[in-house]
């Protein structure tokens, strides 16, 4: 199992500058960026909030279905 350990980062004119240098022995590197919550941050609320503003669809679900097999149906093997 490998050891993972935190280095501060920070953002500058959009690209990310570490804090303190990588130590030699680096196997890979993750970032996990934190989002800032509050205005202009969408959620799932959010989104879920928009697909219930659309208007009902004009096809049947059997008419999507067939749509799907056909284009299922022209892809190569």
């Amino acid at each position: 199992m490998s050891e993972s350990i935190t280095i501060p980062a920070h953002i500058e004119n959009g690209s990310l500058h570490l804090d303190a240098p990588l130590p030699p022995n680096v196997e890979r590197v993750e970032v996990l960026l934190h989002l800032k919550t509050g205005a202009g941050a969408p959620t799932g609320l959010d989104l879920i909030a928009f697909l219930d503003a659309l208007p009902p669809g004009k096809r049947s679900k059997a008419e999507l279905d067939a749509q799907l097999d056909a284009e299922r149906n022209s892809w190569p093997d």
